[in-house]
């Protein structure tokens, strides 16, 4: 649940994952779900990482998608996430990194930079879409937390 609940964070904050971090069941019928996410992810940007806390209220990126915009740009497992736009990126900024990242699209250019070794590191990434693969992951996720009476078709 908790690699759900960072992915959802990373694709900024999909309708869904309220009900899913607050330990409750969605109110809607598990069909609207299933749809309004699958038009949800279709359409959120992709970074291609998933992280971890690092402490100092921070967080590590624990690993990047191969072939993800992440790799592309240079990310490496046990990269500090310390900004994104500028906006520093901490626990206390969750909402600010939020904000920002509803205001990115899949083919924007965003700039972080991470601690690497003791020192900082530029990086630049192009969002890319979620992958069909892993949005058919996170849908069967979400289901089976929050709608497990459901049986999802694997041809979705």
């Amino acid at each position: 649940m908790k690699k759900l609940i960072a992915a959802l964070v990373m694709i900024s904050a999909l309708v869904f994952a309220l009900p899913a971090a607050a330990g409750s069941r969605c109110d809607a019928s598990a069909d609207e779900c299933i749809e309004k996410m699958k038009t949800k992810l279709a359409e959120k940007a992709w970074l291609g990482i998933d992280y971890d806390k690092a402490g100092h209220g921070r967080w590590s990126v624990k690993q990047v998608y191969a072939n993800s915009p992440a790799e592309q740009a240079g990310f490496q497992a046990g990269d500090i996430l310390i900004a994104m736009q500028g906006e520093d990126y901490t626990k206390e900024n969750k909402k600010a990194i939020k904000a920002a990242w509803a205001k990115l699209d899949v083919g924007s250019d965003v700039q972080y930079v991470v601690k690497r070794e003791g020192s900082k590191v530029k990086l630049n990434a192009v969002l890319a879409h979620v992958p069909q693969d892993l949005q058919q992951q996170w849908l069967a996720e979400y289901v089976q937390e929050n709608h497990p009476e459901h049986r999802l078709a694997s041809s979705n």
